[in-house]
């Protein structure tokens, strides 16, 4: 037999530790990809927009905190629109502190002057409030002329203020992050009018909590027109913390998650959404990254699990699709219910990752598993029977190689007759060719009996019938033994046409001595990483190699060609279906206990019908090793 390198790591806790490593390695792999790939970044995060946008649960308008806008109605009352009339401002603060409002955010830039007399107006309006105004200043990098920074810093002096920058995404320039904190400290005007109230501020920048209205068109904080504040209620607004910013449809809108439902968000919007959050103590309801990554982890064992329960791969990518399908729908179902944002792209990507590559590797481990099989039996077997070995193979394997196991079979051992004759008459390379053309066909042969040709020792034929999955009845036993005897019958008639063939080529002819015997052995595979081989142990096969090196002395023939000698065992399974001459009780070498042997005539060979010979002791030894 060819050398067969054992496939090591093949072992449960083997597999076991390939498994934990795929997992880990699609968790990572999804978690990156997600994270750090932009496209993918983008889809994610698109995910997240769409559920805020279409699924989040309707809330009441916020209690906290009101809008008053000036929008084009607003504008068309002023005096100067841009720079915004001061006055009007410094009137519109004075209506809103006598109306009791808790604090005023001016989200107006003032970094251009108009009539000093309104400008101071208005700085004198605000410094003198009894309540918090806080104005927004523009950070470094906001593109401002040099004489736009001075005056803004000259107005804002003694000043409450905060930035109004907003944090965009680089790739679709969508705001979903709020930065509390300017590079060099200034607070953002939602963080600082959250700390004039009480509210804790982090330091770090953080998801926005995008709060819906209560139904569709109504927004999430009461709003009104700057112009009709004079003529609401007090009770409309006191106690609100008001944010004060245009509602243009060209001026400082931007994209957020719950623009995806309708146009663009002012900026005055995005503040109120912030500082409604800090007032609240609220977080994002998305999953923050070491929840999601260990969902990732979940769903990467999950595909792992799926891949190694060993469904068909149609019944696999069905399943994975159905199962991934189900799990995206739960998900935007949890968050329509109030539960958390469950970023899905990552774990999709893991499970299928796990899957993938768990089957991946189960399908390379089976091909390399098939490889050590085949290297063992498949050369010299038939396919139905490459099949069956291939099908059975988890009740004689352990890990990569067959496990030793005891189990009953027939052994069949053959030589040739005049070997020697050929070897004088041919040079070595001929020699070889000749022999291979020999053993090929004979190898053929065996293979079309579901034998097994375990190796060759010289000119000689070791094959077995039975082996590697254990025979589970008599009647299957009995099989093996007849397919044994038929394949050494269709071995001599092989010779008659070979030999044919050689006498015109000028070769002699020659015949073949087979032993078959039945019986239990201990099959299994022996050898190391560089070497191994299917082997059979026990008297069985000793005593065919026995029988083929006594049928030498037998007189008779069971073909023109051939000598086949059978032990009893052998002969009790086929007798009825094959004529047999008795032999008599021989004492083989090396046994104590005389052995009963049968000789079988293929009459349709032109074997004569004499009976055979009753042999003197065996006069010759085997040694040959199995």
């Amino acid at each position: 037999m060819p050398a067969a390198p054992a496939a090591a790591g093949r072992t449960p806790a083997a597999l076991a530790g390939r498994a934990l490593l795929i997992v880990a390695g699609a968790a990572l792999l999804a978690l990156g990809l997600t994270h750090l790939v932009p496209p993918l970044r983008s889809a994610d995060e698109t995910f997240g927009d769409l559920l805020t946008a279409y699924l989040s649960p309707p809330q009441p308008q916020h209690p906290g905190v009101a809008l008053v806008t000036l929008g084009e109605d607003s504008f068309a009352t002023l005096v100067c629109r841009s720079p915004i009339d001061r006055g009007f401002l410094a009137d519109l603060i004075g209506q809103l502190e006598a109306a009791g409002v808790r604090a005023i955010g001016i989200d107006v830039l003032f970094d251009q002057p108009t009539l000093p007399t309104l400008d101071e107006r208005l700085r004198r309006r605000i410094l003198d409030a009894r309540i918090p105004v806080v104005a927004i200043t523009a950070l470094a990098g906001t593109p401002l002329t040099e004489a736009q920074r001075r005056f803004l810093g000259r107005f804002l002096d003694g000043m409450d203020h905060g930035h109004a920058n907003l944090a965009k995404d680089p790739l679709d320039g969508t705001v979903r992050w709020h930065v509390p904190r300017g590079p060099d400290g200034t607070p953002s005007m939602p963080a600082r009018l959250a700390e004039l109230a009480g509210a804790a501020v982090p330091e770090a920048p953080f998801r926005i909590d995008w709060r819906p209205g209560p139904s569709p068109g109504v927004p999430a904080f009461p709003t009104y027109p700057a112009e009709l504040v004079a003529l609401l209620p007090a009770s409309w607004l006191a106690g609100r913390i008001v944010l004060i910013g245009t509602a243009l449809n060209d001026v400082d809108r931007h994209r957020t998650p719950l623009a995806l439902a309708g146009g663009a968000t002012p900026g005055v919007a995005i503040g109120a959404q912030v500082l409604a959050q800090l007032l609240d103590g609220r977080h994002s309801p998305r999953l923050p990254l070491a929840l999601e990554a260990a969902l990732v982890a979940v769903t990467s064992a999950a595909g792992v699990a799926l891949a190694l329960a060993g469904l068909p791969l149609a019944l696999l990518a069905a399943a994975s699709l159905l199962l991934l399908v189900g799990v995206w729908v739960g998900g935007a179902l949890l968050f329509a219910e109030g539960g958390p944002l469950v970023p899905l792209l990552a774990p999709s990507l893991a499970w299928a990752g796990g899957i993938a590559a768990m089957a991946a590797h189960l399908s390379l481990r089976e091909r390399a598993d098939r490889r050590v099989l085949m290297r063992l039996f498949a050369n010299h077997v038939s396919q139905p029977v490459a099949d069956e070995i291939w099908r059975e193979r988890a009740t004689f394997m352990t890990g990569s190689r067959p496990r030793p196991q005891q189990l009953t079979a027939t052994v069949l051992f053959s030589d040739i007759e005049g070997f020697t004759t050929v070897c004088e008459r041919l040079e070595p390379e001929p020699l070889i060719r000749w022999l291979e053309g020999y053993l090929d066909a004979m190898v053929r042969i065996v293979a079309a009996h579901d034998g097994i040709v375990l190796r060759f020792i010289g000119d000689a034929i070791l094959a077995v019938f039975g082996v590697p999955v254990a025979r589970s009845s008599q009647e299957q036993i009995d099989a093996d033994a007849a397919h044994a005897v038929a394949c050494a019958v269709e071995m001599g008639r092989e010779l008659a046409t070979l030999n044919r063939r050689w006498r015109e080529e000028g070769l002699p002819p020659v015949g073949v001595r087979i032993g078959i015997h039945t019986g239990p052995l201990v099959a299994g595979s022996m050898g190391g990483l560089r070497h191994m081989e299917y082997s059979l142990l026990g008297d069985t096969a000793n005593t065919a190699a026995r029988l083929e090196a006594h049928a030498k002395t037998v007189g008779a023939r069971s073909s023109p060609h051939s000598r086949i000698v059978i032990g009893d065992p052998t002969c009790q399974a086929v007798r009825g279906s094959v004529r047999v001459l008795p032999v008599g009780e021989v004492a083989l070498k090396g046994k104590s206990v005389p052995v009963r042997i049968w000789l079988v005539v293929d009459d349709a060979a032109g074997a004569p019908a004499e009976p055979a010979a009753d042999p003197a002791p065996d006069p010759v030894a085997d040694s040959q090793g199995m």
